[in-house]
């Protein structure tokens, strides 16, 4: 698999994304959930922002429910799981997106500001 901008797009699927063996994050985690899912290992998506990822950019993973928990999985393999702040847990894409846009739109600005609270 190959993390690759423009291959996909919000129509495409699982499928899509194991046939053409390429896609971006949010692809990626769809694939997970699909065989997770095939294979009766509960699963859902997860937004995130990636502080840790070069640059720190908003970022979709996987979390899969095994051995008694919930475990986070990032299929790129690109975000360090240490530096991600959830930011929505869904079934899938279209219940974690970043955001959701009808018409035209450009971004003028995009900042994030997170603090590490002690225990």
């Amino acid at each position: 698999m190959d993390y690759r901008a423009g291959v996909s797009d919000g129509a495409s699927t699982a499928v899509d994304t194991l046939v053409d063996r390429a896609g971006v994050c949010r692809d990626f985690t769809h694939l997970v959930i699909g065989l997770c899912r095939a294979a009766n290992i509960p699963a859902r998506a997860v937004s995130a922002y990636a502080w840790r990822l070069e640059p720190p950019d908003l970022h979709a993973i996987a979390e899969v429910y095994l051995g008694g928990r919930w475990r986070l999985i990032d299929a790129t393999g690109l975000a360090p799981i240490d530096g991600l702040v959830r930011v929505a847990t869904g079934r899938d894409a279209a219940d974690i997106a970043f955001m959701t846009i009808f018409g035209r739109a450009c971004l003028i600005e995009q900042s994030f500001s997170i603090q590490a609270i002690e225990p």
